[in-house]
């Protein structure tokens, strides 16, 4: 599989923006308010960068993570929508296209593994040799 270099950018990102509104949720007076958010956000973040890393070098079960980074990256950014900041609808923004790449490295996952199994065929005419 070829990475793409927006498909990376993004899981990053999203990695990073979760990280940081755990730490600034962690720093609320409130805190109490936000767990369900922070832990979200955290789980969010490793699951992003863990992606990005399987995702960057080609692996197999890169697949398998972005399904289940669907399904996090969809509960963090419902939790973060009730919170009324900047940065929570930053991280919501972050999160839906972050689901977007999940999508596309299982369809590319999809494509690699057809093409596997029905590979092209080069006519014999190609590799003719003439005198």
């Amino acid at each position: 599989m070829i990475w793409k270099k927006n498909i990376y950018d993004t899981l990053t990102s999203c990695s990073t923006l979760c990280n940081d509104l755990a730490t600034e949720c962690s720093n609320s007076d409130n805190i109490e308010d936000y767990y369900r958010g922070i832990f979200l956000s955290l789980d969010c973040a490793d699951m992003c960068r863990n992606l990005a890393m399987l995702y960057v070098r080609g692996s197999e079960n890169a697949r398998l993570l972005a399904t289940a980074c669907i399904e996090v990256c969809e509960k963090c950014a419902q939790e973060v929508s009730q919170f009324n900041t900047e940065h929570s609808k930053q991280v919501y923004a972050m999160c839906q296209q972050t689901i977007c790449s999940c999508v596309n490295i299982i369809d590319m996952e999809s494509q690699t593994e057809m093409e596997a199994k029905n590979p092209a065929v080069a006519p014999a005419s190609l590799f003719a040799y003439y005198s």
